[in-house]
Formats: structure tokens, C-alpha cells, sequence
């Protein structure tokens, strides 16, 4: 899929990889009350609220376009590194119907996320409302007076437990089950079965890999951040030094020097800002593609299927070229030999 090197193609994978994850979720935030708005006019105060209502309406519109394009993209990526094939608009076109059924499993994880969770967010919303008489820094005081050191770690720790499970679940699910569903096209509970059967046959290689994918996962995740806010950051050095020359030459030249400078400063902007996102879905999207393909060549020993898949569309390493046996050559003619004797 990258030999030889495209720059296209690389872009068009690691935007396929990041879309796929970052656009396979949605939120939408809206205004929380204010202890001002009862003096507001009754006539503003149902504007506000009016508009609130169509701000949250479009977020939640366009975050269902967003869950359902990354969950499509989720498909396609999939089958672009177990093929190496690279073009997306006919796995776009053959993955249609399919990625129904992917987003109905993944509703069907964050129903029973939200069940088993649903019992400490009603407890910490009943806790909050008991405790938070005041506003501001003393509702913080008398929401947190009543407990110790040793509660609140624990109630931290018990938090990111939870977490863990659900992100680890989420893992099986989308590394191990999805396969069977692209690939054989089939429903919701084979695949979960499929999913089970694994799990069984080996829960040591399974959780071993869970561990190592959350693992790898943080440690990388880390590092590209902290790589692009270096290339970023170097980044803004020679267009700083463009900006100082242009408003050093133009600071005196009037309304139409500053006319120039503000335009020079907003296409600078647009053209950093185009960079960042090229930078940001390079090194992301490259990091997403490799953890898809960690998560089929784990499954591809285990899945016949896939493992046929990945083992046509993996060209041989670069040292086989190299140490090639030399094409045979004929010996030369010589003297005939006389032939042994009786």
C-alpha cells in the first residue's frame, strides 16, 4: 500500500484513518443555565432560547452525518490495509448496506454502556444536588467537604476502571468482530459469536493483546501529539518572521498598507491553518492505520479468511530482491570426457 511512495495516496489513507476515528462519534454542547437570565426581557430570554434549541438541533444533525461517514470509513479502512487497495469510492459503494448493521452494534454498545453506567451518574447527580448549596467556589467547598482524601482517589480510581472495561470492550468489538461483519457480511450476532468463540479459545492472547493495544496505544498517542505541536511550532517560525518584515514595512504606509497587512495576515492564517490539518491528519492517520493493521495481522493467524487476505496483499520484504540466486548459467564447453570404464 506505500511501496512505492505516494504522497497522494499516503494522504488518502491517513485521511480515510482519521475520519473514520475522529468522525465515528458525536457530541453537541448546549448553553447551561445562567443565574442571570430570569432579568433578562421575556422577549430576549425566548430568542436565546429559540436559538439554542436550533444550535443544539444543527450539532446533533451534523454529528449523526459525522457517526455514520466514520463508521462507513471504518468499513473501508478495514479493507484497505487487508487488501492494500486503495482506492475508496468502491469500497465507499460496497460497504452501503453494511454499515447499518455496524452502527446498530455500535448503538447497541453505547445502550449498554450507558445502562451500566447509569447508576453512578444518577448517584453523583443526587450527590452533587444534596451537597452543592452554594454557587461558585463555595458550592466547590461544600460539594467536596464531606469527603476524605482516600474517597476521592478511590472514587477516581474506580472511575477510570470503568473506563478501561468500556474502552477495552469497545477494542474486541471493533478490532476482533468487525472483520467477521465486512468481511463475510454477516449479522450482528455471528459476528458476536465469532467474537466469543475467539475469546475462548484463547483468553490469554486476547487479553495480552488488549493490554499491549492500550499500551501502544497511549505511548504513541503521546508521542504524535507531542510531534505535531513541534513540527507546528517550528512551523510558525518562518511565517512570524514574514509577519514582522510585512507589518515592519507597512505600519506607515497608511489605510491601504493597512488594508494589506490585515489580508496578508488572514491568507497567511487560512494557509497555516491548512497545514496544520494536513500535519495533524498525516501523523494521526498514520498512527490510526498502523493500529488497524496491528489488529489485523493479530486476527489474520486466527481468521483464515483475513490471514488469506493479508497474506496475498503483503509483497515480500525488500532483501528478497536483494539476495536473489543469480540466474543459471550453463558450464562452458570443454574436452569430452571418456566414459568410465566396466
Amino acid at each position: 500500500m506505500g511501496r512505492p511512495f505516494r504522497l497522494g495516496t499516503f494522504l488518502k489513507i491517513a485521511a480515510v484513518a482519521f475520519f473514520a476515528v475522529m468522525g465515528g462519534g458525536f457530541n453537541f454542547n448546549i448553553p447551561g443555565r445562567s443565574n442571570g437570565l430570569h432579568q433578562l426581557p421575556p422577549a430576549f430570554l425566548a430568542f436565546v432560547v429559540a436559538f439554542a434549541v436550533l444550535i443544539g438541533f444543527i450539532s446533533l444533525v451534523v454529528g449523526l452525518i459525522l457517526f455514520y461517514i466514520g463508521s462507513r470509513l471504518q468499513l473501508v479502512l478495514l479493507e484497505m490495509v487487508a487488501t492494500r487497495f486503495t482506492f475508496v469510492g468502491p469500497l465507499w459503494s460496497k460497504y452501503g448496506s453494511r454499515t447499518w448493521r455496524w452502527i446498530g452494534l455500535r448503538l447497541l454498545l453505547i445502550l449498554c454502556f450507558l445502562i451500566v453506567l447509569l447508576p453512578f451518574i444518577v448517584t453523583a447527580v443526587v450527590y452533587c444536588f444534596h451537597h452543592a448549596h452554594g454557587a461558585g467556589a463555595t458550592g466547590i467547598v461544600n460539594l467536596f467537604s464531606g469527603l476524605h482524601i482516600a474517597q476521592i482517589l478511590l472514587f477516581i480510581a474506580a472511575a477510570l476502571i470503568v473506563l478501561l472495561l468500556i474502552g477495552a470492550i469497545y477494542m474486541l468489538v471493533h478490532d476482533l468482530a468487525l472483520p467477521f461483519l465486512a468481511l463475510e457480511d454477516l449479522s450482528i450476532s455471528d459476528s458476536l459469536g465469532r467474537l466469543r468463540a475467539l475469546i475462548a479459545a484463547e483468553p490469554g492472547q486476547v487479553i495480552l493483546y488488549i493490554i499491549l493495544r492500550m499500551v501502544l496505544g497511549l505511548i504513541f498517542g503521546i508521542v504524535a501529539e507531542i510531534v505535531v505541536f513541534l513540527v507546528l511550532l517550528v512551523s510558525l517560525i518562518p511565517v512570524g518572521i514574514v509577519g514582522v518584515i510585512l507589518w515592519l514595512s507597512l505600519r506607515h504606509a497608511g489605510t491601504a498598507g493597512i488594508v494589506v497587512l490585515i489580508g496578508c495576515a488572514i491568507f497567511g492564517a487560512l494557509v497555516f491553518l491548512c497545514w496544520a490539518v494536513c500535519v495533524v491528519i498525516a501523523f494521526m492517520g498514520t498512527l490510526l492505520t498502523f493500529f488497524q493493521a496491528y489488529a489485523l495481522y493479530f486476527l489474520g493467524g486466527r481468521y483464515p479468511l483475513l490471514g488469506d487476505l493479508l497474506d496475498r496483499s503483503t509483497p515480500p520484504p525488500a532483501y528478497a530482491y536483494a539476495t536473489q540466486p543469480p540466474p543459471y548459467q550453463p558450464p562452458p564447453p570443454g574436452p569430452p570426457t571418456a566414459p568410465p570404464a566396466a
